[in-house]
């Protein structure tokens, strides 16, 4: 005869890990502790982890599924631009949850140059995406020059949700459309390179400015 007691879903595995990082960092990071917080064995925290930085691959996995998961058809009634800032925003709204495990990770990357490492990884696959979602054209010089274009408003605006606390991330939104105007500018002189070579003509009687 079964028991009626109700069964108990053993906590998931990344969010085991990040919880464990929030409360000891990397550097303290026990996979023991994370077997235990999961209840489940050291080869399956193994299996999905065998480094440490493996932690932020994963993670990194599960916020680029979150951002893309929502209607593709949306998607294309938008403008490149309104297509970026609805694809970070929801990267950054899947990311909240670990929230304290970024503020304890962001103080240890100074001394930590692998977890550096495995974010640029992270963010370099992140930005291909978002190049691709919002119709930049796949010429090969123009994407090297965008893509870390691209990666600095991602960082930027990372920074600045770190400390927002806010209900409505007002701060974290109007960063990241700050960002986006920049990068918006900077993709039109990039991609128009006539615009850098065309001066007005100067006034008559009034030398054109060096």
């Amino acid at each position: 005869m079964s028991g009626g007691g109700a069964s108990h879903e053993r906590p998931d595995l990344l969010d085991a890990a990040l919880a464990e990082i929030e409360e000891c960092g990397l550097s303290g990071w026990s996979r023991a502790r994370v077997a235990r917080r999961a209840g489940t064995t050291l080869a399956e925290v193994y299996r999905n982890f065998p480094t440490r930085t493996a932690v932020l691959a994963r993670l990194g996995e599960r916020l680029d599924r979150a951002m893309l998961a929502g209607d593709v058809a949306e998607l294309a009634e938008l403008t490149p631009r309104e297509r970026l800032f609805e694809l970070i925003m929801r990267r950054l709204d899947a990311l909240r949850p670990y929230r304290g495990a970024m503020r304890r990770l962001s103080r240890e990357a100074c001394f930590e140059p692998r977890l550096v490492i495995r974010s640029l990884l992270n963010l370099d696959r992140l930005c291909e995406w978002l190049l691709e979602l919002a119709d930049v054209p796949p010429r090969g010089c123009l994407r090297l020059a965008l893509e870390p274009l691209l990666m600095a408003v991602y960082l930027r605006t990372y920074r600045v949700w770190l400390a927002d606390e806010s209900a409505d991330q007002a701060r974290t939104l109007a960063a990241l459309d700050r960002e986006l105007a920049r990068f918006e500018r900077l993709c039109g002189w990039l991609c128009c390179p006539s615009r850098r070579r065309t001066r007005p003509a100067a006034p008559e009687g009034e030398p054109a400015s060096a």
